[in-house]
């Protein structure tokens, strides 16, 4: 397959371009989520892959964005955890700051669009958070299964009681979001998210032979 799933980019735009140099030509690419924060470009990032048409999750950054990201540029508001150290708004705002509204609604519209996980071949479950657990319910109106899709992680315990038995599921889960120096890889799992907002690494893997490609972060990238 020429089909390959990217981890979290967090802003870091020339990291994804190298990253994308190494893989072949007219790729199919799908994205976990968490395009913005942390790094300088995540304006730079949205644009790029909403403008190909790449595939994408919503992931809880992107959340927060459609939450907050009017209220803070165009109404002022300051006091939220969005715009605390580690989150990593205060370097998307600066990305947007002399966007007009209309350009920032037009990317906000884009990402509420976003779906929670994508299903591909009935083999392949694409998800932001570890989802392998909620596989059977992922469907579900239920807050808990919608949460869990975009946040859960494979070593969280909040929810454990609730997980499904995952033993004789023929599906790979793909995730993001739990960030591991090098990829976490299971017996129906494989978590990329490879902290390429802290100085560690972006990651892709192509479906099919599950190979790994890697890309060191850029310091362009990185707020100094």
């Amino acid at each position: 397959m020429n089909t390959f799933v990217i981890g979290d980019v967090h802003g870091c735009f020339h990291t994804l371009q190298n990253l994308i140099k190494k893989l072949p030509k007219k790729a199919d690419l799908i994205f976990v989520g968490d395009l913005c924060d942390r790094g300088k470009y995540s304006k730079d990032v949205i644009e790029f892959v909403m403008s190909n048409n790449y595939r994408c999750i919503k992931g809880n950054h992107e959340t927060y964005m459609v939450d907050f990201l009017e209220d803070v540029l165009f109404n002022g508001k300051k006091d939220i955890n969005w715009l605390k150290n580690g989150w990593g708004g205060k370097a998307t705002i600066k990305s947007y700051k002399k966007e007009d509204l209309s350009y920032i609604k037009k990317h906000l519209s884009w990402i509420e669009g976003l779906p929670a996980y994508f299903y591909i071949d009935k083999k392949y479950l694409i998800s932001h958070g570890y989802a392998l657990p909620y596989f059977k319910r992922r469907d579900s109106d239920d807050v808990e299964v919608k949460h869990a899709l975009m946040c859960n992680r494979i070593n969280d315990k909040k929810y454990k009681e609730s997980w499904e038995d995952v033993s004789d599921y023929k599906v790979i889960n793909i995730f993001g979001h739990c960030k591991f120096d090098e990829v976490l890889v299971g017996e129906n799992y494989y978590g990329i998210d490879t902290g390429c907002s802290y100085k560690n690494k972006l990651t892709a893997i192509q479906l099919g032979s599950m190979e790994i490609f890697q890309e060191e972060t850029s310091e362009l990238d990185l707020p100094k």
